[in-house]
């Protein structure tokens, strides 16, 4: 049961972090600023079909990516 536990929060800690990489990214090269806005972290969305950690994960990831990137 521990490590369920541990392995849930691993995941969510890896998929927050990629997100937020993943935004910092499209940030860097100017392709989340204009009109047309390129998110490569928005394709992570579908893994809460396949994990119930990505609900956390993303949660965390977008929350603080948004405070980062302002």
């Amino acid at each position: 049961m521990k490590n369920k536990n541990i392995q849930y929060i691993t995941q969510a800690g890896i998929i927050a972090a990629l997100y937020i990489v993943l935004t910092l990214m499209a940030n860097a090269f100017g392709l989340a600023n204009y009109a047309v806005q390129v998110r490569f972290s928005e394709a992570l969305t579908i893994l809460p079909y396949f994990t119930g950690a990505a609900v956390p994960g993303l949660f965390v990831g977008c929350l603080l990516s948004n405070i980062i990137t302002g």
